[in-house]
């Protein structure tokens, strides 16, 4: 028997499980002083509302059931997918969020501000950063049409990333509204913008010169390409300033202007919001502002975000306007367990015992319990081997227990005691 897990998932280990786990409490508890509220939703959802979400290439990741008993007739002619399938797994948390949200509108404060911190599912090819079952910490703010909505969250996402210990963490801030005012002033059609789009996102791994080759490869007229280019080189030197000499609308530089001035006066110190022309994401996803996170401890963007508020309308025929931040648990886990910053409330304590009435031994776990985690051992003529494998797993320290208990017996693992 293959023992392995599945490509594209993991086992985790005591210590790995335990650091993951503290990581994520860490996280729901700063939301949640932030005054979101943590909800749950199914892992299985209708095919008919994840096929029309606004998924994009994630559609066709997404792990689908089959029918059950006498729901599935494989000897049905000319079979079609319909025929077979039943659900589907969520490939991400947004989808069954407005699902029960419109079902429950009437029972929720309005904005309602929900923390979801779950697994999510996708038949990926597995490979360095893609996996098929991965967690996500997402925080969103449904029913606020105010860009007081787009504030909170970033604000409460830098809230949570001081406290679990980052440090110098920047927010890119940019507009799907400036950015169609930029290729519009260049001279494109509207039609082509989600063509456009996809080729400027990739500013952030390939040269202007790379970015400019792939829209002329598209049949895009030169002479609008080296337009939108020379602009967003420009505003990329000299930021919001340069805006308006490229035809982007008043009203969008005033909003943005409003989020960035709010959050400079409240963000905690060494962490900034920035404006960024070549952040771009989602392009049927997003409808306004976008964002992404960035630490200099990792090479890409640790989260990210923004407003997307005709998705619930596609969805569910309801208007839902609708902003969120998803916090990367990765990456933010990998800059953590690198720098050891993740720690555990309690010292996780292995009481060994001898000869002992064992009634005698839960009765001093119990005492111990009070300060530490504690699991009890029977002694093994190896200590040695067993005092290794509870490193391993994750314990701080042990105690052998004698006739006399003493707190000062108490030997800390982690000094190789």
């Amino acid at each position: 028997m293959n023992a392995n897990p599945i490509k594209g998932t993991y086992d985790y280990l005591p210590k790995s499980a335990e650091l993951r786990d503290c990581l994520k409490r860490m996280i729901i508890d700063e939301y949640m002083s932030n005054g979101f509220s943590l909800i749950s939703t199914p892992i299985l959802e209708n095919l008919s509302i994840l096929n029309k979400s606004e998924g994009g290439d994630n559609l066709k990741l997404m792990f689908k059931t089959v029918k059950r008993g006498n729901e599935l007739n494989l000897n049905k002619e000319n079979l079609t997918e319909d025929d077979i399938v039943s659900e589907g797994l969520r490939y991400d948390l947004t989808v069954p969020l407005l699902r029960m949200y419109a079902n429950n509108i009437e029972k929720l404060p309005k904005p309602f501000k929900s923390i979801q911190v779950d697994y999510s599912f996708r038949a990926e090819k597995p490979q360095k950063g893609r996996d098929r079952q991965f967690i996500q910490c997402d925080i969103d703010i449904l029913g606020d049409e105010s860009n007081r909505a787009e504030i909170e969250i970033i604000s409460t996402v830098m809230s949570v990333y001081k406290k679990i210990g980052l440090e110098n963490i920047t927010m890119k801030l940019n507009s799907k509204k400036i950015l169609h005012d930029l290729i519009s002033n260049a001279g494109f059609d509207e039609t082509y913008e989600k063509s456009i789009c996809i080729s400027l996102d990739k500013l952030d791994k390939l040269s202007v010169e790379k970015v400019s080759d792939e829209l002329l490869s598209k049949g895009f007229e030169k002479q609008k390409v080296d337009i939108l280019i020379s602009s967003i080189n420009d505003i990329k030197t000299i930021g919001l300033n340069a805006l308006k000499k490229y035809g982007v609308k008043a009203e969008n530089i005033s909003r943005i202007c409003y989020i960035l001035d709010t959050l400079k006066e409240v963000l905690p110190k060494g962490f900034n919001c920035i404006f960024d022309v070549t952040i771009v994401r989602g392009q049927e996803y997003y409808t306004d502002f976008v964002y992404e996170a960035y630490s200099n401890e990792f090479s890409r963007a640790i989260g990210g975000g923004g407003r997307y508020d005709k998705i619930s309308q596609k969805l569910l025929g309801v208007n839902i306007p609708a902003v969120g931040f998803g916090l990367g648990f990765e990456p933010t886990y990998l800059i953590l367990e690198k720098t050891n910053k993740i720690k555990p409330k309690k010292l996780k304590l292995a009481l060994i015992y001898s000869e002992e009435d064992f009634v005698s031994v839960l009765k001093l776990k119990n005492k111990l319990m009070k300060k530490y985690k504690v699991s009890v051992y029977k002694r093994p003529k190896n200590i040695s081997n067993l005092l290794d494998k509870l490193k391993q797993a994750n314990f701080d320290c042990f105690i052998e227990m004698k006739n006399a208990y003493n707190l000062s017996n108490i030997k800390m693992l982690n000094k190789g005691e």
